[in-house]
């Protein structure tokens, strides 16, 4: 988003940034990891929904969704007119509301956070994940973002890996254009 990076004194070139990350994991020699934050200003839910598919699409190693912490001395601490912004009063002040994005919205994002981690950078559902992003047609961010909702539902908090693969087969195999052998035998190799 060019407004949330004007606003957070980041100048970068997104294209070239884009292929110096294509080019570094090409390299199949360093392990990449990239960041989004959630709450930066500007920021609303479906810029990041653009910045998540974008930085997806890129295949690093990992992809880490955090959210912003509302430090002592920096701007949207220090200019609430400008940035409005509801945060815990605790460390690590994480934000918990902006104009921009709603507290109902920084959930979901949690959700997506923590279906992202146990299917993506764990790293046990890699195949299965292509299979189906390809299958149903579904983006990165739809696709984690329903996940996450679904399973904080069930909830899955202390669920053995076995179990949780169990719900990921069950999830998964309903989704229109998944078939349930190829789905199977992908889980299968992942695992």
């Amino acid at each position: 988003n060019a407004k949330t990076l004007v606003a957070v004194s980041r100048k970068t070139d997104v294209n070239l940034l884009k292929s110096n990350i294509r080019s570094i994991i090409a390299l199949r020699n360093i392990h990449v990891h990239l960041d989004l934050i959630a709450g930066l200003p500007y920021e609303d839910l479906e810029s990041f929904q653009e910045s998540f598919n974008t930085a997806y699409l890129l295949q690093p190693h990992a992809l880490q969704l955090g959210f912003l912490k509302i430090l002592f001395g920096t701007p949207m601490r220090e200019d609430p007119e400008r940035y409005p912004s509801m945060y815990k009063l605790q460390p690590p002040y994480e934000v918990t509301a902006t104009p921009w994005l709603s507290s109902a919205e920084l959930t979901l994002l949690h959700y997506t956070e923590d279906a992202l981690n146990r299917l993506y950078n764990s790293g046990r559902f890699r195949r299965t994940l292509q299979y189906v992003i390809k299958q149903t047609g579904a983006t990165p961010f739809e696709l984690f973002s329903k996940f996450g909702e679904f399973t904080a539902r069930i909830g899955v908090k202390n669920i053995s890996l076995d179990d949780y693969t169990a719900i990921v087969f069950q999830y998964f195999s309903k989704q229109s254009g998944v078939d349930q052998s190829v789905l199977r035998d992908v889980m299968a190799c992942d695992r």
